[in-house]
């Protein structure tokens, strides 16, 4: 039985969480798939769905304290414009409840956010120093992240409906594919893109074998956006990962890459054998219903906007889709369309500008590590799990369901804030992001 492995995986990740911040900050980032792997073996942790995240919270609580009195916490770049603007982003979508048209489900979202948006926003940049710290994290959250993998790839509890795995909770209420594949989209993105000096034989093989789990459990998870993403920006970002001494070198790399989605081709293969997994991937009307049912609800949701040219400015409220649109959907899959709509122009625009900072801090980020080839891989990582959650944002989540994305943005904005100098915005808001005078952006979601 796996259950035991889970579970002694669970207290050790918390008793390491307890006393090192950089275990802390990769206990967080786990969260969501941590609870569900547990949910799979454990049910008392399906009696008490948030009983995980409790856990979690309190751990991550008690580390800050202790590590605030040790010394270990730097405030130093905390309160970034990045920061400012994701705190002032969310009072604004708070205060829009005054005039949504969908003021139950508003404060729904609310209710059910503001825990995380807590640990994700205001807790979890303070448990990151430097780029050296992140590295150390990424190492942690690759051990314990393929022991979720698994605990959830092989637990009886996880069956496949309609080409997608999860479990039952009710016979109507099942656990979120999203959060399954957004790790197996991670597992596939810090494997390929990190390096570890002098790693053995047996790391080696461990790191493949997370990779194997990253991408299996992806397409289990029948999310095809975290799948896809997460092999194209494997690609792309592996030759930046490494040093690169000349063009042959280059060329090298990039053709390794090729031959890593080759690696994921012959998987993907050997998956669709399943008459359910190859239905929801191979089938291209599956995918076209898909994409037809979001456009229009991203039709339905701008046809509300521009026939309210009053609200245009201010928007339209929190949560308005589910009012105007009359969609069993909670949202609109796109955070664009929302923070246009719902939170209006001017903080579109903002969002525009902070996607553009984002795009500023990263290549800083990597320009400064350069030369030193663990923090180089690290700050990869980090970009690349930035642009993935960027590409994630206009399929899924809301700006109450997405702080397990923004703090990405986050984490980055503080590492990089002590070499970029730039004003405090005077301007309120952004859904799902950030902002600087530049401005800094995002958002995302997935709730376990």
């Amino acid at each position: 039985m796996f259950g035991p492995v889970v579970l002694v995986a669970f207290v050790v990740l918390c008793l390491g969480a307890l006393v090192k911040p950089h275990w802390a900050l990769a206990l967080l980032l786990l969260m969501y798939p941590l609870e569900q792997g547990l949910q799979g073996w454990f049910p008392m942790f399906v009696e008490r769905q948030a009983l995980a995240n409790y856990i979690v919270g309190v751990v991550v609580v008690i580390c800050l304290f202790q590590a605030y009195i040790r010394g270990l916490i730097d405030f130093e770049g905390y309160f970034n414009p990045v920061w400012v603007t994701i705190f002032v982003a969310y009072i604004y979508s708070f205060i829009t409840i005054i005039w949504t048209p969908a003021t139950d489900n508003a404060w729904q979202l609310v209710i059910d956010g503001w825990p995380y948006t807590v640990m994700y926003m205001l807790i979890a940049p303070l448990l990151l120093s430097e780029i050296k710290d992140w590295h150390n994290t990424l190492v942690v959250a690759i051990v314990f992240g393929c022991v979720s993998a698994v605990a959830m790839l092989i637990s009886p509890e996880f069956t496949l409906k309609q080409g997608r795995l999860g479990m039952d909770f009710t016979s109507k209420l099942r656990s979120s594919p999203l959060a399954i594949g957004e790790l197996g989209g991670f597992l596939m993105l810090a494997t390929t893109l990190l390096v570890l000096p002098g790693s053995s034989f047996i790391s080696k093989v461990y790191r493949f074998f997370a990779f194997f789990a990253g991408v299996v459990l992806s397409i289990y998870s029948g999310s095809r956006g975290q799948f896809i993403f997460a092999g194209f920006l494997s690609v792309v970002f592996f030759p930046l990962s490494r040093p690169i001494k000349n063009v042959s070198q280059f060329f090298l790399l990039s053709f390794g890459a090729v031959g890593l989605l080759g690696v994921v081709g012959l998987v993907v293969a050997f998956l669709v054998g399943d008459p359910e997994i190859a239905m929801r991937w191979l089938n291209p009307q599956e995918a076209d219903r898909a994409v037809g049912l979001r456009s229009a609800n991203i039709v339905d949701l701008l046809d509300g906007f521009m026939r309210a040219p009053a609200m245009w400015l201010p928007g339209l409220g929190l949560n308005a889709f589910t009012a105007l649109t009359g969609s069993t959907e909670p949202y609109s899959h796109s955070i664009f369309v929302d923070v246009l709509a719902e939170m209006g122009l001017v903080a579109f625009v903002i969002m525009i500008a902070c996607l553009w900072s984002i795009l500023r801090r990263s290549i800083q980020l990597i320009r400064e590590n350069l030369l030193l080839p663990d923090s180089r891989s690290a700050s990869v990582v980090m970009v690349a799990l930035c642009a993935y959650q960027l590409l994630l944002m206009n399929k899924q989540g809301q700006l109450w369901a997405s702080q397990n994305t923004l703090v990405y943005f986050l984490l980055l904005a503080k590492i990089t804030a002590a070499g970029v100098e730039e004003p405090v915005p005077h301007i309120s808001y952004t859904p799902g992001g950030s902002v600087d005078l530049d401005g800094e952006s995002e958002h995302m979601p997935t709730h376990a």
